[in-house]
């Protein structure tokens, strides 16, 4: 058997570098937070070759005098931990391995020039190897600069990917810090060519300076399908932007999260906010965001990952629940609201007042007045009013029997009949089945269905739950099932084909992780089923009450599946397109 040695240091170094540095975005990680920890107000990041060739960052922070510079770059060597209070870091790098890791795996210079020094100081190392200290003109501040990063190891050299794979994780890394350093002034340099630059908001107002950063960052297209989130209970709290539901995206990426400032890509974060968002978007969907959790800082434990991407929280059942319940809360305040990127704008809130005939408010207003001047006047009050009581304006015809055409004070807009009355259904089934007044139908002619034997014996036991939905059915011979009553609000719903996909949901599918998701899967199939179906022909009456209904339902913007279910096109816009402006 071979004797127990110790590696040697170079030796233990690399091994460390693997555990810190991934590929370069985890270098630039680790010096920004440097940066950030020095209190830099500017920060200048330069890379080259995706970070593989060449990785610079330049800070106005309060710099490394002579005497520490040697230190700064061995393991274990840090300003930033108090050995006696390690369950309270309050540093967004402090376990000392940072700079050591890079240095033993590159060509590594350091500049540094504190703010009480009088010149500034340089070191550079070769594989962990010092070549020089030496004196040199440096402003205040600290500039690093690692070339040929894993040139020492080249096994993690070749399993990085191509130089744009590796910029695109750069840029998403800056952009995160961007947004939640706000105070500080970021500019990042692909091959000397600036992708992000950002500056500092001139309001005092810290949620005007995030909004504002917002947009220099993600462009005001994030801000305009966003709702702002803002809440808090005990010593936690959240803030940041909420993207509504259609505003989504096919991945997490855009999903920024932060604890206590710190960039956290942690899974079970992102499940917390998919659930957060269930009912709302197709399940391959996810919503867009941004999110700062506040919490004492000995609640949570930064130091459960090598590249701190990761934390685990003193009570995460407490921390699920009052995310999941804050997001719903501040999603429900959206109403019908929608996105539209190419056209759409903010609709005013929607109003609970009963349907009134546009045609038939002007008339009766205008009518009564004798002075021509005074009616024009009128005139403007009362299409003021209408637009703040009834945003979704009012129908003109319907399109290919399927998309409602409504007019509004400020252009057109087109509904997709059957994905908003899903909704408007939706959201009455959940609504009655949880305060217990669901109406029901007796059918006339109960309908008989036939099932598998395997199934129907599965299907037994659902017969109590589906008849706390207003859905009555009972078995019928051996192998058929009878349905007597159905919900009154899908009365004109096939119960065949109905019963036939709920079979098929709840039977096929033991995904059900809770009680609120089965009830949401339930309302959805038996809503799909019930709504104004795509190609049938309504009456002018019938599509303005759909619309009046839409203006009073929560999150009627958007289908179950988290399509929108309507897109408005801005008179202004229509011109242009027609060469009127």
């Amino acid at each position: 058997m071979s004797r127990i040695e110790l590696l040697p240091d170079n030796l233990i170094n690399k091994i460390a570098a693997g555990e810190v540095l991934e590929r370069p975005s985890s270098a630039v990680k680790e010096l920004v937070e440097n940066s950030l920890d020095a209190n830099a107000k500017k920060i200048d990041v330069f890379i080259r070759n995706g970070g593989k060739s060449e990785i610079t960052v330049s800070d106005d922070g309060f710099g490394i005098g002579k005497n520490d510079l040697q230190k700064a770059v061995l393991r274990h060597a840090t300003s930033k931990l108090n050995s006696n209070d390690i369950a309270n870091v309050k540093t967004m790098g402090f376990r000392g391995e940072a700079l050591s890791s890079i240095v033993s795996v590159s060509n590594f210079t350091l500049r540094s020039n504190c703010s009480d020094c009088y010149e500034g100081y340089e070191i550079n190392l070769l594989s962990g190897n010092l070549k020089h200290i030496k004196p040199v003109s440096q402003k205040k501040g600290t500039y690093v600069n690692v070339k040929d990063l894993f040139f020492s190891t080249p096994a993690r050299l070749k399993f990085l990917k191509s130089e744009n794979y590796e910029s695109l994780l750069i840029k998403k890394l800056i952009q995160k810090f961007a947004l939640i350093n706000f105070n500080t002034e970021f500019n990042l340099f692909f091959n000397k060519k600036r992708i992000i630059r950002t500056s500092i908001s001139n309001s005092k107002i810290p949620k005007d300076k995030f909004i504002d950063r917002v947009g220099q960052v993600l462009g005001n297209e994030f801000i305009e399908n966003s709702v702002e989130l803002n809440t808090y209970k005990d010593d936690l709290s959240l803030t940041g932007l909420l993207g509504i539901p259609t505003f989504n995206y096919s991945n997490s990426n855009n999903q920024f999260i932060f604890v206590n400032g710190r960039i956290i890509n942690d899974k079970s974060l992102n499940v917390i906010l998919k659930v957060a968002y269930r009912d709302l978007m197709f399940h391959d969907r996810f919503p867009q965001l941004i999110i700062n959790i506040k919490c004492p800082h000995n609640w949570v434990d930064v130091n459960v990952h090598p590249m701190k991407n990761e934390v685990r929280f003193e009570d995460e059942k407490f921390l699920k629940s009052f995310i999941i319940s804050s997001v719903k809360s501040e999603l429900e305040k959206i109403g019908h609201r929608t996105s539209n990127l190419k056209f759409s704008r903010k609709i005013k809130k929607a109003s609970s007042r009963n349907y009134v005939q546009n045609d038939l408010i002007l008339k009766d207003h205008i009518d009564t007045s004798e002075n021509l001047s005074e009616k024009k006047e009128l005139f403007k009050e009362v299409n003021k009013e209408v637009e703040e009581f009834y945003p979704l304006g009012f129908a003109k015809s319907q399109l290919h029997q399927n998309y409602i055409i409504s007019q509004t004070q400020k252009g057109i807009i087109i509904v997709d009949q059957h994905a908003a009355h899903e909704r408007i259904v939706y959201e009455k089934l959940k609504k009655d089945f949880y305060n217990n007044k669901i109406q029901t139908q007796i059918l006339l002619i109960p309908v008989v269905i036939k099932i598998e034997t395997l199934a129907l014996e599965n299907l037994k036991d659902k017969f109590s739950l589906f008849k706390k939905y207003g859905l009555k059915m009972e078995l019928f011979g051996l192998n058929s099932i009878i349905v007597r009553e159905i919900p009154l609000i899908i009365s004109d719903c096939n119960v065949k084909k109905l019963v036939e996909s709920l079979v098929h949901e709840i039977i096929n599918d033991d995904n059900l992780d809770s009680l609120e998701s089965e009830i949401n899967k339930i309302c959805s199939t038996m809503a799909c089923h019930g709504s104004i179906r795509s190609g049938r022909e309504m009456q002018l009456e019938e599509m303005n009450q759909l619309l009046r209904k839409m203006e009073g339902t929560k999150f009627s913007g958007q289908c179950n599946h988290g399509r929108p279910t309507y897109v408005e096109l801005d008179l202004d816009e229509i011109e242009k397109l027609f060469g009127r402006k």
